[in-house]
């Protein structure tokens, strides 16, 4: 236990099913998981199963159990701290080690179930947060943000993006050699005070990234990976009335699936899971105070069909109009 004053946190999240999968009663293949550890670090996982992997729902869900389990185990070995924060190299170095672990218990589950391993194919997305900075590794697609002490949001990964639009690699991909790994398995250190951090599903990331913005110079789209204030903020102060009105935990993220299944133009039409983790601190200190700034529209993107890598909810009561979960 640290002997400073403790950041106070709250987070939502969920996983909420796709248009698509239900007009073509396919499960939700999204999973996500979220604990924290001690009075500095917490855990959170996302994952995207893969559309042509008939059990991918089942691979997400055994991969982010998991990874919460490997990566708190890391935590518990390393003591790490705003002292004593990991180099890249350091944090590589677990990182990897931590998803290897959770892929041969993936490849020894699919043996003992008589799975196809490829059936349980899903990206995964971890990061570990605290109010000094955070630590990220994930395979595949997806987005993760922050909010600097200032307030600006930022991304903290870059989705990987194959060669095909909307292609992806997952953690059944035949990617674990030293150069598979070097070019699959993505890490990201930040050491930085933040008041705020996202993780999603690429389901989620139209309605909160600008992304595949048109270069009127060389008439080609580009994806600038750039998080959208005007999605988080208003979120951002929607999560810190739920823990001012004492919210459970439970309740929060109940209120956070039916937002995100319909209490946003985006979300509501979107035909993919929808996975997203938000956290915030209760409230901005004098080192974690937003500085006022002119808020610009968001870029119209053009849609992307969703493309699996060359291998192998009920609806809250919410509106259009409704840019923030709300108990009703």
């Amino acid at each position: 236990m640290s002997d400073k004053k403790t950041t106070d946190w709250v987070v939502a999240y969920a996983s909420a099913i796709g248009n698509g999968h239900i007009q073509f009663n396919i499960p939700c293949q999204d999973s996500c998981a979220h604990k924290r550890i001690d009075d500095n670090w917490a855990i959170a996982v996302v994952a995207d199963g893969a559309g042509s992997a008939r059990l991918s729902h089942i691979g997400s869900d055994f991969v982010v159990r998991n990874a919460l389990h490997c990566f708190e185990e890391v935590l518990e070995r390393t003591k790490w701290s705003e002292e004593n924060f990991p180099s890249d190299k350091e944090w590589r170095t677990e990182a990897l080690r931590a998803l290897q672990i959770v892929m041969q218990r993936l490849l020894k589950f699919s043996e003992v179930k008589e799975h196809k391993f490829s059936d349980l194919a899903c990206t995964v997305l971890v990061t570990i947060y605290s109010p000094f900075g955070a630590l990220s590794v994930h395979i595949g697609d997806g987005r993760a943000a922050y909010s600097d002490k200032v307030g600006e949001w930022k991304a903290l990964i870059t989705p990987f993006r194959g060669d095909e639009a909307n292609e992806t690699v997952f953690i059944t991909s035949a990617i674990w050699t030293t150069d598979g790994v070097d070019q699959f398995v993505l890490t990201d250190t930040l050491k930085t005070k933040i008041r705020g951090f996202a993780l999603m599903s690429d389901g989620c990331e139209k309605g909160s990234f600008v992304i595949n913005v048109k270069d009127e110079e060389t008439q080609k789209y580009y994806d600038p990976n750039q998080p959208y204030p005007k999605f988080f903020e208003p979120n951002v102060h929607g999560l810190r009335q739920l823990k001012k009105e004492g919210k459970t935990q439970e309740e929060i993220n109940k209120l956070w699936e039916g937002f995100l299944t319909a209490g946003h133009k985006q979300f509501k039409h979107e035909i993919d899971d929808k996975t997203m983790i938000l956290g915030v601190i209760t409230e901005d200190t004098e080192e974690h105070k937003p500085e006022p700034k002119e808020e610009k529209e968001m870029p119209k993107t053009t849609p992307e069909p969703k493309k699996d890598t060359p291998q192998e909810a009920p609806k809250a009561a919410t509106t259009d109009t409704e840019d923030t979960p709300k108990d009703r």
